[in-house]
């Protein structure tokens, strides 16, 4: 189990819960016996409640996903239906607070996306009030009207923020992507 599974495990319970554990093992795309296993785990480390419904979040697994996510700058995960920027795929959005480094181009994020099992990610940031695509700044307004009002609206960044699209065949590997995307904002 790697932490980036760990991390999607948290998210989908929290976004889904309760939930089973085959639900679990296929939105994670992990055998059934590596689902019981972390479950298990989860539970002794009192981060699950298991209930006959499925498990879902305890209070301290709220509260270690929420600081970790913190720590992480997260602000919001939000789906977002039917994106300009990526027609029919299924989009998992993530706002991160002040992540915008120079030089960024959104490759690292896109490559590590494709590696957690996403088709891949479009890394969107704030620069001078406008929302653009690095690695060359296209303004979002000019490529995308309607995607460019609609992350506004939902997130409404600030300057040096980024908006992470992982997207793919479902939500499950779009978030995947997603959280790939926003981990490897730590490695650089």
């Amino acid at each position: 189990m790697t932490p980036l599974q760990l991390l999607n495990a948290l998210v989908l319970i929290e976004r889904e819960g309760p939930m089973g554990r085959r639900a679990l093992a296929h939105a994670l795309q992990i055998k059934d016996g590596v689902a019981r296993g972390l479950l298990e785990r989860l539970a002794e480390s009192d981060l699950v409640s298991v209930t006959e419904a499925g498990v879902e979040l305890s209070k301290r697994g709220k509260q270690s996903l929420h600081k970790f996510l913190h720590q992480l700058s997260v602000e919001r995960i939000v789906p977002l239906e039917e994106s300009d920027l990526i027609p029919d795929k299924p989009t998992m959005n993530v706002h991160v607070r002040g992540a915008y480094r120079p030089g960024m181009t959104g490759i690292a994020q896109r490559d590590q996306a494709i590696k957690a099992g996403a088709d891949g990610s479009i890394t969107v940031a704030v620069l001078g009030g406008k929302l653009v695509i690095p690695p060359d700044n296209k303004n979002l307004a000019t490529l995308a009207p309607k995607e460019n009002a609609r992350l506004r609206n939902e997130f409404n960044p600030s300057d040096k923020d980024l908006i992470i699209i992982g997207f793919g065949k479902d939500e499950s590997s779009a978030l995947a992507g997603a959280m790939a995307a926003v981990l490897s904002l730590r490695q650089h």
